[in-house]
């Protein structure tokens, strides 16, 4: 552990934490963010979570969440200097983006009025924090989305502005951005018409930001929408899964059970199982099945070939 000194209190951090992280272990959260998400790599790149910082005889502003800790390191988190640099940030935010929840919210709190006309733009969502980008590269790596464009002009868009190709539909973009500029709606009936007619094409769900539309894989039980097609594709690839596995959602799925007294190891249900839940496991001197439920699709077919009726009524998986 490393014990470093914030706000005049001294606290232990882990190793290679970031000040940020040691702060917020320490239940200090006077300092903003809107670039930060603990699922992604630090960033930087919003700047209100700066501090002021003194090691070694020197004292420098830095980013709390890409700064690392170091032995007897001294943090200010709200120093007269720190506050003049976020309320410059925030101003700069309030030119670009004057209609977001959160940047009105941090500038009335820091007490920033307006900012001036010439820096920003008329009706402007995105604050360029970056979170939909990183979270579409460095969590899903689908690479969808990118920045584009250079100084007043960057943009967050799908390649070209053209239709984003390898988006999945999963919306985590929409999930992580923190100024609901991202517009993910699951429709539950959609239809396409035509000079011959009308064809219905069931729920789906569109993200207008990156111009796609997916057909969401309903439950074969309840008819309730589970996720967009091209995520569950990318997630039975990753995980060697049939397509099968997400014909029921989770609240309709139940589980065989194997009553291991009446299993004669004869191999049916490991055979056609299309999920590979069925595996056989040491029980004593014997291999018996076992019905893996993280893996189960919840078709049953186990039971139906199971001709010994080891294989039980399902039940709800707890």
């Amino acid at each position: 552990m490393t014990k470093i000194i914030i706000d005049g209190r001294t606290v232990k951090a882990r190793r290679g934490a970031t000040v940020l992280e040691a702060a917020r272990a320490a239940g200090i959260t006077t300092i903003p963010t809107l670039c930060h998400n603990d699922a992604l790599a630090p960033y930087g790149s919003c700047r209100l979570c700066i501090v002021e910082i003194a090691n070694n005889g020197r004292t420098t502003i830095e980013s709390s969440c890409t700064y690392p800790v170091t032995e007897g390191m001294s943090v200010k988190t709200n120093s007269p200097r720190v506050i003049e640099g976020r309320k410059l940030v925030i101003e700069l935010f309030l030119a670009r983006c004057p209609n977001v929840k959160k940047v009105q919210e941090l500038a009335r709190e820091y007490g920033v009025q307006d900012s001036a006309v010439e820096w920003g733009k008329e009706n402007e969502y995105c604050i360029l924090c970056g979170l939909c980008v990183r979270a579409c590269n460095e969590v899903i790596k689908a690479g969808a989305i990118q920045f584009a464009g250079r100084g007043k002009n960057k943009v967050v868009d799908s390649p070209f502005h053209l239709p984003a190709e390898d988006c999945l539909a999963c919306g985590s973009c929409a999930f992580v951005c923190p100024t609901g500029i991202i517009k993910l709606q699951d429709r539950t009936a959609t239809a396409v018409c035509t000079p011959e007619g009308t064809r219905e094409k069931g729920p789906a769900r569109e993200i207008t930001n990156w111009q796609i539309e997916y057909p969401l894989k309903t439950c074969a039980a309840c008819g309730n929408p589970i996720a967009p097609l091209p995520m569950l594709k990318k997630i039975a690839e990753e995980h060697c899964y049939q397509m099968d596995f997400f014909n029921l959602c989770p609240s309709c799925r139940t589980y065989p059970a194997v009553d291991t007294d009446l299993c004669t190891a004869c191999n049916a249900c490991i055979v056609v199982c299309p999920a590979g839940a069925a595996q056989f496991v040491e029980d004593g001197q014997d291999q018996k099945s076992h019905i893996f439920t993280q893996n189960c699709c919840g078709c049953h077919s186990c039971m139906d070939v199971c001709g010994w009726g080891a294989i039980k009524a399902p039940s709800k998986c707890s």
